[in-house]
């Protein structure tokens, strides 16, 4: 039987579609899933709480600027590598699936040295380095749009496919029902806004919400996830709301799905997954991507496309004042027609069960393979 590794992690951008996948697939399948993340990484706990053999791995990340620690890394990435190589023998793998992130790195190579097809997702418009990184080691290349084939050379073309990007099912199933009483919330009758900066938080996302939560909850219901850093943050945010009208917690994780299918509007920055999830739901958004100065600029491409498509607002401005914020937020949330327009254009987004294409990926290849570890073809 077939032993899959899956990989990738970081955040939770990199954890959450491969879940995804992993549901998607047979459950005799699934019981032949293991993870390799890294050691400190949040995908250890996300994985572990899914019920997944995790193992891991050093990673050095891969880092565009300056840092002391990518002397460290330099060493950590081969040190990676090596463990990879032996754990991969150790598993019996017949096949890794790597969702990104810079633990990817040192799993794909050694796959790639022991000859176990690879199987990569980039869920960006816009490859992230490790996917360059690893593409030529892949036998297929996923990606969301047709527009990110253009990012590959032309000798790796013949691998790609478009699948767009997986989500967890959860975000189509979860039931709504006693959902707001159970975060001890009162107001019921009133519009909700779910307001999330991600696994890690976002601060610019957070403090949008302090400096105007006072007038936000004389009409509506916040629900904040403010991320593990700024958990300090919701105690003082609380008292400033009106009574019964806003909930914060570092993470909703199990509650997730459900908060994002509850709300009328949802705040948030621009990962790729995020912005699937919200589409899943049918959700309307407002986008606050991180700036280009903050990332690669992968987020400002990513809000864009999808306000392109009409399913949300996107404000780039990096010094976005509370009024401006506010002003957007209302010309959202008080006019239901918008809201109508927008829902449409997100269910049009997220018409492809990308999840569903990528485990029938995996099962292709396995099916193709046949004869285990040390295969080359798949790879050639």
């Amino acid at each position: 039987m077939s032993r899959i590794v899956f990989t990738g992690g970081g955040t939770g951008g990199h954890v959450y579609p491969g879940l995804a996948v992993y549901y998607a697939l047979p459950p005799a399948r699934q019981s032949l899933v293991a993870w390799i993340g890294s050691h400190r990484g949040v995908e250890r706990r996300i994985v572990g709480g899914a019920g997944i053999p995790y193992y891991s791995v050093p990673a050095g990340k891969l880092r565009r600027y300056f840092d002391l620690e990518n002397v460290l890394d330099v060493f950590r990435v081969p040190a990676g590598v090596c463990a990879a190589y032996r754990l991969l023998r150790r598993l019996g793998t017949e096949i890794v699936f790597s969702k990104g992130g810079y633990v990817a790195v040192p799993v794909v190579t050694a796959a790639y040295l022991l000859r176990i097809p690879v199987i990569i997702h980039e869920s960006d418009a816009d490859p992230g380095l490790a996917t360059r990184i690893t593409a030529p080691m892949a036998s297929r290349i996923l990606v969301p749009y047709r527009e990110t084939q253009r990012a590959f050379r032309d000798r790796l073309q013949g691998k790609i496919v478009v699948t767009g990007n997986p989500v967890r099912p959860e975000f189509r199933t979860a039931s709504v029902k006693g959902l707001m009483e159970q975060l001890g919330l009162s107001e019921t009758t009133l519009p909700v806004i779910l307001v999330t900066g991600g696994s890690l938080g976002a601060q610019q996302v957070n403090s949008l919400v302090a400096a105007t939560i006072a007038e936000l909850t004389r009409e509506v219901v916040v629900i904040h996830q403010t991320g593990a850093l700024s958990a300090e943050m919701i105690p003082e945010i609380a008292k400033r709301a009106a009574p019964g009208r806003y909930y914060g917690a570092p993470e909703f994780t199990a509650l997730f799905p459900a908060l994002m299918r509850r709300a009328d509007l949802v705040i948030a920055r621009a990962g790729a997954g995020t912005i699937w999830e919200i589409a899943e739901c049918r959700r309307p958004a407002v986008l606050i991507p991180l700036s280009q100065g903050a990332s690669r600029g992968d987020q400002l491409r990513n809000a864009m496309r999808y306000a392109t498509a009409g399913a949300a607002v996107v404000l780039d401005d990096p010094s976005l004042t509370a009024e401006q914020f506010l002003s957007v937020v209302w010309s959202v949330i008080r006019d239901p027609e918008r809201r109508e327009r927008m829902m449409r254009a997100a269910g049009a987004w997220a018409s492809e069960d990308a999840a569903g294409l990528i485990a029938n990926e995996l099962e292709s290849l396995l099916v193709r393979k046949g004869s285990g570890p040390g295969e080359r073809r798949a790879i050639l």
